[in-house]
């Protein structure tokens, strides 16, 4: 989105404040979740692996880009051509990421379609 690299935006389904990526040293979790050569497809997905205290959680995302043209309100900070986002679930165990891969992708899909990034109702769904 920005000259600064991919940055977490948003916490759902954590108490408030809390920041998940600094509490666990997931400073990569950005660049884990907008994969390289994400900007070459409609739609992309990728599975990691987080350390989270003495045991492991699972990450999903889901990336989509579109022309910074087709939205709704352009933010001032948007200065490139493109948007990409990625959405994220982390969980526990990998064992629904097959279920959840279809759910990432039609919740992804909607956020994009409603063409305005500041209403993130749609990503809320879960809590």
């Amino acid at each position: 989105m920005h000259g600064k690299g991919p940055e977490i935006e948003s916490w759902f389904g954590v108490e408030e404040d809390t920041d998940l990526a600094a509490d666990n040293d997931w400073s990569l979790l950005p660049f884990m979740a907008l994969s390289d050569g994400a900007h070459s497809s409609t739609e992309d997905f990728s599975y990691f692996t987080l350390c989270r205290q003495a045991t492991s959680a699972f990450g999903i995302s889901c990336t989509r880009q579109m022309d910074a043209n087709d939205l709704l309100d352009r933010p001032a900070d948007v200065t490139r051509s493109t948007v990409q986002k990625a959405v994220v679930v982390i969980a526990a165990s990998p064992q629904l990421f097959g279920h959840l891969r279809e759910k990432l992708s039609m919740v992804t899909g909607a956020w994009f379609a409603q063409r305005d990034f500041g209403d993130v109702d749609i990503l809320k769904v879960g809590e």
